[in-house]
């Protein structure tokens, strides 16, 4: 009986702690928020004192937190041309959570979302004159309200990621995705080591997390499979995947060098880019879901073997023959293809087909996705069969077993010309009850 009691008095000290950290998260992304939307801050305009203000801001919290800042004061700064040809200032304040891996830690996860906005709007009304704020409650006050919670959480469990974690407020994305451009483009030096780009824009509409969105900007396997993972954790929203793009931000930069990017947002509605974005409006249940459900997914991707594999977009090397590199089936004329269809016919007539579910793994109740990468080769072959994200031995060894004995399949081509190919399939073992 005193057991019992005890146990009872330790579940309900779990749930109370449980929830007085919930509401402390809640409570500090609702007051970083409302400071980034105050009447002082008239609406964070890029190149104004204001959206400087805001990045110092940001910049302290980063410092409350622990967090090592990348670029010394005033941040990674640059310059802005207007159509006035007048030149304007603006940062991007970076800041990092090193991994504890000797070589993983030199590769990186950003998790990056824009801080300024429209600014202020003057106008008359009945012969008075009036300012409006355009505030950004949700565009983008909510995203790096977001962003400063995840950095906060993953820096107090540092000791869990390989890779180095990257967070970036961006500055004059409104001016055309300025900050993230010059990031991308002029001033990180290893950019080819960036594993992954989150980007945070407008996430703080939706209900309790049922209308988060997540968009890949293209078709990307791995992806996909790490974002159903982390839905399947215990307590995770499932946001809705979208293996394409939804409006122009700050993963575009990112995206175009081949780097997989991942734009997260509840859309966009009718107060986007007017004085009616107001705090008032903002759902902070819902962005403490999604704070939660980032802090998985970059921890899974941290902790990964390997880098996610580049996109289509990923840049040539211009001395090499074409017709000698590797494609992904996006970029060649034809396709490769299996019985005359693609991937998914192959899954269905091949793989699930022939698939044997692991007595062992069955008797243990070990359930997953294996995402495996394989070379559909210029005779057809299949070669180059690896497993890209293991989830059990036993289940990686299965799915390799079946793809590794796959039939030929008729080459890709490109100018008519036959090309090697890669491709990758997420292959699933789920226990039925």
């Amino acid at each position: 009986m005193i057991k019992k009691i005890i146990l009872i008095i330790a579940l309900l000290s779990l749930s109370v702690a449980g929830l007085f950290a919930q509401s402390e998260a809640v409570s500090r992304m609702r007051q970083n928020l409302l400071v980034l939307t105050a009447d002082s801050l008239m609406g964070r305009a890029a190149g104004t004192i204001y959206e400087y203000k805001s990045a110092r801001y940001i910049e302290k919290q980063f410092n409350k937190s622990g967090l090592t800042l990348l670029y010394p004061h005033p941040g990674q700064d640059f310059s802005i041309l207007t159509a006035k040809e007048d030149t304007l200032k603006s940062q991007n304040v970076v800041a990092i959570v090193q991994g504890w891996h000797p070589t993983l830690k030199d590769e990186y996860i950003i998790v990056g979302a824009h801080y300024d906005h429209l600014g202020q709007n003057k106008l008359t009304i009945d012969g008075k004159e009036t300012t409006q704020i355009y505030r950004g409650a949700d565009d983008n006050a909510s995203g790096v309200a977001v962003m400063l919670e995840v950095a906060k959480m993953i820096r107090a469990q540092s000791f869990k990621f390989k890779r180095s974690i990257l967070f970036v407020a961006f500055g004059a994305e409104e001016r055309g995705m300025n900050g993230s451009w010059y990031f991308a483009n002029r001033a990180f030096a290893p950019i080819d080591k960036i594993s992954l780009m989150i980007n945070l824009d407008m996430v703080g509409r939706g209900i309790d997390g049922s209308d988060m969105h997540t968009y890949t900007f293209m078709p990307h396997t791995q992806l996909v499979t790490l974002l159903k993972d982390v839905s399947d954790m215990p307590l995770m929203i499932s946001p809705q995947i979208h293996t394409a793009d939804y409006f122009p931000s700050d993963h575009h930069p990112f995206a175009s060098l081949g780097i997989p990017t991942l734009l997260f947002t509840t859309k966009l509605h009718q107060d986007y880019h007017t004085p009616k974005d107001t705090p008032d409006k903002i759902r902070y249940s819902t962005m403490e879901h999604l704070s939660q459900y980032l802090f998985n997914l970059v921890e899974t991707t941290a902790n990964m073997e390997a880098m996610l594999e580049r996109t289509a977009f990923e840049p040539k090397d211009e001395n090499s023959e074409d017709l000698d590199k590797i494609f992904s089936q996006n970029e060649v004329d034809r396709p490769a293809t299996y019985m005359k269809g693609d991937q998914r016919r192959f899954m269905q007539e091949w793989v699930y087909h022939y698939l044997r579910y692991p007595s062992q793994a069955v008797e243990v109740g070990i359930q997953g996705r294996v995402v495996v990468s394989f070379i559909v080769e210029k005779d057809g072959k299949v070669t180059n069969v690896e497993v890209t994200k293991s989830a059990h031995h036993l289940l990686d060894n299965e799915a390799l077993r079946v793809i590794k004995v796959s039939p030929k399949w008729k080459p890709a081509s490109i100018a008519g010309q036959p090309v090697r190919v890669k491709i990758t399939v997420p292959v699933e073992f789920k226990l039925t009850k």
